[in-house]
Formats: C-alpha cells, sequence, structure tokens
C-alpha cells in the first residue's frame, strides 16, 4: 500500500521523469500548453460526473494552473502528454494540492470544421499539503497522497489561434484501495482557458 508519507518522494521523482520526457521529445517540436480551470467539488463517483448525475457543493471549489508538454506520436490521431498542476483549494478548504500525470490526447472529430476539438484523458498522482476535509466528511478514510485522472474536453473556435476553452473533470481517488485503502475521494468539474505555445 501507497502511504501520504511516500507522497513527496514519488511526486518528485514523477516530475523529474516527465521533464526528461520532454527534452527527450524537444526534438520534436513539441508544443507547451498552460491551463487555468476554476471546478466545483462532488462526493459523486466519477461515473456520475461524467454522466450529468452528479450533485456540485458550490461551497468547495478550487482553482489550478497547469503546465503541459505533447509527447508526439506517429500517429496522427493522437499524441501523448504529461502535465503538472499546482492547485489551491478557494473555497471549504484551504489547502494546495500538486498533481503529476501522463495523458493521451485525441484530435479527429467529425465538428472540426467548425469547431476544432480535442479529447484528452490522463491519469498520474495527487499530494494534498494537508488532509482535505471535503474527502474526510464525505469518505471513512482519506488520504494526502492519492491517484488521479483528468479527463478535459478542448474547444478551440479557428479564429482563436492558440487559445481554446476546457471542460475538465478533476479526480482524486484511493484508485479501489492502492493507496493505503482508501476506496473514495473527490471528484469536481469546471471550465478554463488554454494558451498553447512553442
Amino acid at each position: 500500500m501507497l502511504s501520504s508519507n511516500t507522497g513527496p518522494r514519488y511526486l518528485v521523482a514523477i516530475i523529474v521523469w516527465l521533464l526528461s520526457a520532454s527534452a527527450a521529445a524537444e526534438k520534436n517540436d513539441s508544443p507547451w500548453a498552460v491551463t487555468v480551470y476554476q471546478t466545483v467539488l462532488t462526493a459523486d463517483p466519477i461515473e456520475d460526473v461524467i454522466t450529468g448525475g452528479a450533485d456540485y457543493d458550490e461551497d468547495f471549489q478550487l482553482t489550478a494552473l497547469a503546465l503541459s508538454h505533447k509527447i508526439p506520436s506517429s500517429d496522427p490521431r493522437y499524441d501523448f502528454e504529461w502535465e503538472l498542476q499546482a492547485v489551491k483549494h478557494t473555497q471549504g478548504q484551504d489547502h494546495e494540492e500538486l498533481n503529476a500525470l501522463l495523458g493521451v490526447r485525441w484530435y479527429p472529430f467529425p465538428w472540426d470544421s467548425y469547431l476544432n476539438t480535442d479529447f484528452a484523458a490522463g491519469a498520474g498522482v495527487s499530494y494534498a499539503t494537508a488532509l482535505p476535509e471535503f474527502e474526510v466528511a464525505n469518505h471513512d478514510d482519506a488520504e494526502q497522497f492519492l491517484a488521479y485522472i483528468l479527463l478535459e474536453l478542448e474547444f478551440r473556435p479557428r479564429r482563436w489561434d492558440n487559445w481554446s476553452v476546457v471542460l475538465r473533470s478533476h479526480h482524486r481517488s484511493g484508485a479501489f484501495g492502492l493507496f493505503n485503502g482508501v476506496q473514495g475521494a473527490s471528484n469536481s468539474l469546471g471550465i478554463g482557458v488554454k494558451y498553447r505555445f512553442d
């Protein structure tokens, strides 16, 4: 089992590995992106978030700043990417989170000639600087160091150049008990903006 005490060491090791992967991919014209987003938390499972059936608690919100880097694939339909996040819980609790993940981004959608759309999914780890009060209140157990899942829809009108709007799901969990026996944690859904640059 993974405990919260191992969280900072694993997070540092993952960040170093992600930056190394980025340096290796730099030769392939791998663009960077910065994303800022705001979400509202829910105690409901991620399935309810995806299907639109979750109830949200507007008393609990977070703001996140994310830096990502594309790792190109040979298939034009998708690329891989890594992302690092700095998160501040702005309502209901006041701790911070540090998240690191690897993801895949899918490009082709049938309506791209009208509205350019990408879908991204990623998984990694999340470290909270304090035991999250929301997770303590809504589950039998909680930990600072947990698994992390990201789902994102990105919408970019063609006139916007490097800017886009994103709809994001932000998920912390124990990965079916892998992280110190934790079975649930928190989900949130929100909106933000992304800026891509070389």
